[in-house]
């Protein structure tokens, strides 16, 4: 039996609406009955009901109590000052963010622990319950779209939040829980990299001027992402269906019970929108008693559907539509980590070319050879196929000779357990579970995420959960994790704002046991420095882990040698961990330990390579995003790294832009890939674009002059690196190409 709540909803209208949609409004009144109606608008609105039958069943908001509009429209002068021109900002523009602006600030005041806000041109085709009746959560409805500049406006407002869950929160109404809703104001008020003070003054200004007459802002779509994210066990995910385009098909004056029954059967409310109009070809249909009798409003809407060539479509879970965009159901506690096919984004023969790839490596490289049979039976859904596949496996480990060990995920978890569910299932659909093992310690988690770790390890005892009750920092989480894993293990420390597409892993073990002095391999991502970044963009993590799957493939020469790897996905050889002894923990809780590392296994003579056909989705930004010491903790790391290696890795161990677009012009030069050519790098550092240079073009010559002996030392081996000029091969008009002055 469901709780009462009493709490108010409020309809932010303005008087104009309100008198067009009047004669509905006590239809709204009947369906809501967990308190007051409060519509906030204009005073002039109370003389309007005076004279109305809602007289005594709504009240009122005068809505310059609760936010004054005139502050608002004087932040929003300013910021449009170039696009105005001196011209007058229409009070339109305005309102569209003041009305949003009006139900967060009303949690400011809110007495309720819940208040509800109710889209003013949506009727209620029947009784509307916000909560489920066995929990006794409140319910977030969602239905099915998606604006980019939502999310644009959020990552700034809110750094490293975005889409999180496939579908929309936008659904002509919200019941807002009010002290989420305030800590959501505080966290955009601390945010001290946008001007202002209040969170509209922040929101504002927090959009590109080009921006602020687009609609640029949703506080639906803001509010139910940080829930997502903050207080995913607090609500209930249901799918809520609205008939958005009911101005199209029913007049206000000539809609009526019957219809609302009809509407009843499919339709929690039904819009009404401003400027929507019954068309002659329109009219006559929806409001039939005949097509009512015989069709249900989802067969009609559906049908009408079809005609459709722009604007908002219904779609419900069993339409195609919603089926490609992959939308998730359920509650936030997610105990939903559903592993997909791994063939998802392949086809069904995709397992041939790995098995092939095997065939050419056998004798060659067996390490390899295996790999590829392995990846081949994991891939293979002919239960005969995967025999033979199998048997070719099992007759490399009987030949003798093999040294391929099996990887060990080291997730470190910490307060983002959406993250983490998403990068175990990304984990438990596209890396093979006979070649890995998972390993997750949390840092200390407080958002709910130790709990259900600890419940989905009681479920899956082949992965291995560790719950540890401080955190204990990056560096120092990451080695405590290693303590579990077994001998016969390399080291895979994966971020958990991750996730894996299909053959990521793969390919790097490919590169790690391309040759027996390689220690450490790094991926492609779409979030990265220069060196690892793979400039492509998406709206969707989705999207992104399909475009892996397309990018991680066979490719000719797919290792760019570099002197260090991105910590963020970072494969490494295990005899080259023991020696190493894994992170420094003196670069707790973060930052520039990866870099160190790195310098740490090229120290012991290993290379390191990128992988260009193992691509992975990384969010970014997760761990340190409500700290607000972060350029404090890397300067004093800056500081540390430099004093142990006696030059700075961020210098002299990476591409600048500018070298980057020297690389560039090269291509625009008509070098191509086979092109043969001498090239000096003065300044080379440890020589990463040159690295990059080798990988694109592997028949050039490359030199590089570094004066700083200790830079030098890491350089890497695909170039000849020199302390000055005197000792090059060549006179310096001898070169084709002379890089210098980079940066």
């Amino acid at each position: 039996m469901e709780t009462k709540h009493s709490f108010n909803t409020l309809v932010v209208i303005t008087p104009k609406d309100f008198q067009r949609l009047i004669s509905l409004y006590p239809r709204l009144a009947d369906a809501i009955d967990y308190g007051q109606i409060l519509f906030v608008a204009d005073p002039e609105i109370e003389k309007i009901i005076d004279g109305s039958n809602l007289k005594g069943r709504v009240g009122t908001v005068d809505e310059n109590s609760i936010l004054p509009f005139g502050e608002v429209h004087a932040c929003m002068k300013e910021k449009m000052k170039n696009i105005l021109a001196g011209r007058d900002l229409p009070r339109g523009v305005t309102g569209w963010y003041y009305q949003q602006f009006l139900k967060m600030q009303y949690s400011l005041t809110c007495q309720d622990e819940y208040y509800m806000v109710w889209d003013g041109d949506t009727i209620p085709c029947k009784k509307i319950s916000m909560f489920q009746e066995e929990s006794g959560k409140p319910y977030l409805d969602m239905k099915h779209e998606y604006h980019a500049e939502y999310f644009e406006t959020m990552g700034r407002i809110l750094p490293g939040f975005g889409k999180v869950i496939e579908r929309s929160f936008i659904s002509e109404h919200m019941l807002f829980r009010t002290d989420i809703m305030r800590a959501l104001i505080a966290d955009i008020e601390n945010n001290d990299n946008i001007p202002g003070q209040k969170f509209w003054e922040k929101i504002i200004n927090a959009i590109p001027e080009d921006k602020i007459q687009d609609s640029a802002f949703s506080e639906f779509e803001t509010y139910g992402t940080y829930v997502a994210l903050k207080y995913m066990n607090v609500y209930k995910l249901r799918e809520w269906h609205s008939f958005r385009q009911g101005g199209n098909f029913f007049k206000i004056d000539t809609i009526c019970d019957r219809d609302f029954n009809w509407l009843a059967k499919d339709f929690e409310a039904i819009s009404l929108e401003k400027g929507h109009e019954v068309r002659e070809d329109n009219a006559n249909l929806f409001d039939n008693p005949y097509y009512q009798e015989k069709l249900t409003p989802k067969q009609m809407l559906q049908a009408a559907q079809l005609e459709y060539k722009e604007g908002y479509k219904e779609v419900w879970a069993d339409d195609k539509a919603a089926a490609e965009a992959n939308t998730t159901m359920g509650s936030f506690n997610a105990d939903d980590v559903v592993p997909e096919s791994p063939i998802k984004y392949l086809s069904e023969d995709t397992y041939k070319i790995y098995k092939e790839l095997g065939d050419s490596l056998v004798s060659k490289n067996d390490n390899q050879a295996y790999l590829c049979y392995e990846n081949a039976e994991f891939l293979c859904m002919d239960d005969n196929e995967r025999l033979k596949l199998s048997s070719l496996r099992m007759g490399l480990i009987e030949k003798g000779g093999l040294s391929v060990n099996k990887t060990a995920f080291i997730v470190l978890s910490y307060n983002n357990l959406y993250f983490t569910q998403r990068c175990i299932e990304s984990i438990y659909t596209n890396c093979n579970p006979d070649s890995c093992l998972l390993v997750i310690f949390d840092n200390g988690s407080t958002d709910g995420s130790q709990e259900w770790l600890s419940a989905w390890g009681n479920e899956h005892d082949e992965a291995l959960i560790i719950l540890n009750e401080e955190n204990l920092g990056f560096s120092s989480g990451n080695n405590a994790a290693c303590q579990y894993v077994p001998e016969g293990f390399d080291i895979f420390y994966l971020n958990n704002d991750t996730r894996m597409p299909a053959n990521a892993l793969f390919w790097m073990r490919m590169a790690l046991y391309s040759s027996d002095d390689v220690g450490g391999i790094g991926a492609l991502q779409n979030y990265a420095d220069a060196d690892q970044l793979m400039e492509v963009k998406f709206d969707l993590p989705e999207q992104y882990v399909e475009f892996g799957a397309e990018n991680n493939v066979p490719m000719e020469k797919p290792l760019e040698e570099q002197s260090k790897i991105c910590g963020f996905a970072m494969l490494i050889r295990e005899k080259v961990y023991r020696e190493t002894g894994g992170f420094d923990e003196a670069f707790n809780p973060g930052f520039l330990e990866d870099d160190d590392l790195s310098l740490q296994i090229r120290n012991l003579g290993y290379k390191l390579y990128v992988c260009h056909n193992s691509y992975i989705y990384h969010a970014g930004s997760q761990s340190f995003i409500k700290r607000n010491d972060t350029n404090e903790m890397f300067q004093k790391h800056r500081k540390l790294i430099i004093d142990k290696w006696k030059f700075d890795p961020s210098l002299y161990a990476a591409m600048s832009i500018n070298e980057l677009e020297y690389i560039k012009n090269l291509e625009k030069k008509g070098y191509k890939k086979d092109s043969t050519f001498k090239l000096l790098h003065i300044g080379c550092g440890c020589g990463n674009m040159l690295g990059r240079i080798h990988y694109m073009y592997p028949n050039a010559q490359l030199y590089g002059i570094e004066p700083n002996e200790y830079a030098r030392k890491f350089a890497i081996s695909c170039i000849t690196a020199v302390g000055s000029e005197s000792e090059l091969p060549y006179k310096l008009d001898e070169f084709d190409e002379v890089a210098k002055d980079l940066g």
